[in-house]
């Protein structure tokens, strides 16, 4: 979330709690945050231990799986140009192969 629009949705909620309220809610969602944070810490604290693995949570980490980041990888990778035909077996004579490459009876 970019600061601009931290400040505009602060002006905002200023406009509609009044300054009394927002002072109020503020404090109350930041121990909200403090509390998921913590929970969050206990659970990965009671994860690692129960498994006795170090779980590396960046794996985990949602912006990994961001669609253009996929798209951009994929697409600065090298392509692999062999030709299918050239990976494929020839038919063997007088036996009939079936769909998955296998010979057949």
């Amino acid at each position: 979330m970019d600061v601009d629009k931290i400040v505009v949705i602060l002006v905002i909620a200023a406009f509609f709690l009044g300054p009394q309220r927002l002072v109020t809610y503020s404090r109350q969602l930041a121990v909200f945050v403090r509390r998921v944070r913590g929970w969050a810490d206990a659970t990965k604290a009671e994860i690692e231990q129960q498994t006795g693995v170090d779980v590396d949570w960046s794996d985990l980490d949602p912006r990994r799986y961001d669609p253009r980041r996929i798209i951009r990888e994929a697409l600065s990778e090298p392509l692999d140009v062999r030709p299918a035909a050239a990976t494929a077996e020839p038919p063997t004579p007088g036996v009939r192969h079936v769909a998955d490459g296998t010979p057949g009876r």
